[in-house]
């Protein structure tokens, strides 16, 4: 494909900490944990209790449950951009490129859940690891929009405007009370902005 990006591994966490068989195979059986419930009245003792592990085995990876959605997070943002990036590979110009990474992450950002959500929005350390995420995929989605111009493929535009715009639609629809207000899935709202927001870029004529 003619447009090449690359998303820094762990650019939000530099120096990945490594984890034995044991330990992944425990943080992937707390994600959905994590999901359903966040973590407000969630203790170290009921997610051992749930995981099927010992209390030393989670205090061993993370000493609380805060910093057991720090490392949550990160991985799930990190797998997100993997994805993203496949989509991405797979395109064969431009426009698909960024629909196929707009799509991917909406999809994903959708599958988060109002639980977790507010549970990273309430803990300022989760909240600027998000965001830094956020970030690593907005400058590459600009990168995108830029080279999309300058192949014609879509009209003159501002390429940080742009991206900065989807990427805060893509936020507000998987905000906690998008659904219960408006009655319409995240899931559906973000596939619909994905449609117009990429028909108004097309050429005029």
């Amino acid at each position: 494909m003619p447009f090449e990006t690359r998303f820094p591994g762990g650019a939000a966490t530099p120096g990945r900490q490594r984890f034995s068989p044991r330990q992944e195979e425990v943080l992937h059986a707390i994600e959905p944990i994590f999901l359903r419930e966040g973590i407000r009245g969630i203790r170290m003792g009921d997610l051992a209790t749930e995981v099927g592990c010992s209390r030393s085995t989670l205090y061993e990876i993370a000493p609380s449950k805060e910093d057991l959605l720090l490392l949550v997070l990160d991985r799930m943002m990190f797998r997100i951009s993997e994805r993203g990036l496949a989509a991405i590979e797979a395109a064969d110009t431009h426009v698909e490129s960024m629909g196929a990474m707009l799509t991917v992450g909406a999809r994903d950002f959708s599958a988060l859940g109002p639980r977790f959500l507010d549970a990273v929005r309430g803990h300022p350390p989760a909240r600027m690891l998000f965001d830094r995420w956020v970030t690593v995929c907005r400058d590459a989605l600009e990168r995108m929009i830029a080279e999309a111009v300058l192949a014609e493929e879509i009209r003159p535009v501002i390429a940080p405007v742009v991206a900065e715009m989807m990427f805060s639609a893509v936020l507000r629809f998987t905000e906690p009370d998008f659904s219960r207000t408006t009655k319409v899935s995240s899931a559906d709202a973000l596939t619909q902005m994905v449609d117009v927001l990429l028909e108004g870029l097309r050429p005029r004529t």
